[in-house]
């Protein structure tokens, strides 16, 4: 009897570790443990690498809506595992681009990956300008590349959007620039993100208000700091 009780514990365990790690696809060195769907929906919805450093704050942000995962990621110019990756801007030194997935709110998410590596490493600001929409939560930016990740709340705001100025880690290669929020449907989002082609200070990085007529369609830079940015274009997208 006791060696049937033992065999059919050893089974039972067996198996429970076998779900165990099928449900977790992925476990991070933050201990944030991910199925193959929420690991691939990252992936579309920022770049794949984003899970290395993903927090337990971030993996509830972004899944807060159970529903998030089934919704689809909208697409204009890059297709992706079924899901649709949103407007696309390329400069020579980088890549730039917006996504949504949207359940009673919409997940937006703006990442610009470099090609190379970036010559001045100070404040970057990377944001949106909104249209018939509003922010409901308040944006996470993160720079990050193989060496190291600086996050940043530097925040300029108003109703019309907001940018937020982001220092990029010294060394290492790799560098992304990656920022995620949620806004009401029913409108545009811009998005823009503005490579400081000289070092600049934090306080003269958020000199500038949000227009449309601005750097990307989103950021207006005062005339004593405006030649300090590299005026990529934007990107938008509909919710």
């Amino acid at each position: 009897m006791k060696l049937k009780i033992v065999f059919g514990l050893f089974v039972f365990l067996s198996f429970f570790s076998n779900v165990s790690a099928q449900e977790n696809y992925y476990v991070n060195e933050n201990n944030v443990a991910l199925t193959k769907e929420e690991y691939e929906f990252i992936t579309d919805m920022f770049f794949d690498g984003y899970q290395k450093s993903l927090t337990l704050d971030d993996y509830n942000n972004i899944f807060i809506d159970d529903k998030v995962i089934d919704s689809e990621i909208t697409s204009q110019t890059l297709i992706l595992n079924n899901y649709s990756r949103a407007t696309f801007h390329e400069s020579p030194s980088k890549y730039f681009t917006i996504a949504k997935s949207c359940t009673s709110n919409c997940l937006i998410t703006l990442v610009a990956e470099w090609k190379k590596n970036p010559n001045v490493r100070s404040y970057d600001v990377i944001g949106a300008y909104f249209e018939n929409v509003s922010l409901e939560s308040s944006p996470i930016t993160t720079a990050t590349n193989s060496s190291s990740t600086n996050s940043s709340s530097e925040m300029v705001s108003n109703q019309n959007g907001f940018g937020v100025s982001v220092k990029l880690p010294t060394g290492g290669n790799n560098m992304v620039v990656s920022q995620y929020f949620r806004v009401s449907p029913g409108g545009t989002v811009y998005g823009s993100y503005q490579h400081a082609t000289a070092n600049i200070s934090l306080a003269n990085s958020k000199k500038y208000t949000l227009s449309r007529s601005g750097y990307g369609g989103v950021f207006l830079f005062d005339s004593s700091v405006r030649n300090y940015y590299d005026a990529m274009g934007g990107v938008s997208i509909s919710v």
